[in-house]
């Protein structure tokens, strides 16, 4: 599994964007679910980037596992040398090493929590996310989503000023006149999940 990207794990600083205030506890999931919505869709794209398969130039690497279609299920890359991050079409795995990991799904952005540093890509695929349980089930489980989920957004915003910088935010642009859902302005992806990532708390779990 290649490591992905070069930019780590922190939030973007304030010489890059100007940072927007976080959704309120009660509004996180919701902000977030649409916010995922629109990423899902951006990422397909950038699978057909007309130079290139951005997700592939950024460090990841397809999945050996097959969706139910034939084709790829997904990309992953690397955090370290013992996490990762796997990107689907339905949502995003992501472990940082810990013997821990979250699923945030694209159509529910409550996290789901395992004690594996990779996912079991079968039982994603073939069972969708209600295969696993909730942060809410347990202590352990809202400790680690505390931990994760802002980590996790923080890969987002990262992966997303780097789609600005080597291709330009037009091609957000273009990918977004091809998505007749989309609510995420084209040059707000990176600020939109930093925000998600510093508004993340133990409320917002049970406020969903």
């Amino acid at each position: 599994m290649h490591t992905a990207g070069t930019r780590g794990l922190g939030s973007l600083s304030s010489t890059d964007v100007q940072p927007l205030e976080p959704p309120s506890d009660d509004r996180w999931i919701e902000t977030a679910e649409a916010l995922m919505h629109d990423e899902c869709w951006c990422w397909g794209q950038d699978v057909l980037y007309p130079d290139g398969n951005l997700l592939i130039r950024y460090g990841l690497e397809r999945t050996a596992a097959l969706g139910a279609d034939g084709r790829t299920a997904g990309y992953t890359g690397s955090i370290n040398d013992r996490g990762g991050v796997w990107l689907r079409g339905a949502g995003v795995f992501y472990s940082s090493g810990s013997g821990s990991g979250i699923f945030l799904g694209r159509y529910d952005m409550r996290p789901r929590v395992i004690t594996r540093d990779a996912p079991p890509l079968d039982t994603w695929i073939e069972r969708g996310l209600d295969a696993f349980p909730l942060a809410t089930a347990s202590e352990q489980g809202i400790a680690t989503a505390c931990l994760l989920v802002p980590e996790a957004c923080a890969w987002i915003a990262a992966y997303e000023h780097w789609i600005t910088e080597a291709v330009g935010v037009e091609h957000r642009e273009e990918c977004l006149e091809r998505w007749a859902r989309g609510e995420t302005p084209a040059g707000e992806f990176a600020q939109r999940w930093d925000a998600l990532g510093r508004g993340f708390r133990t409320e917002t779990l049970f406020l969903s």
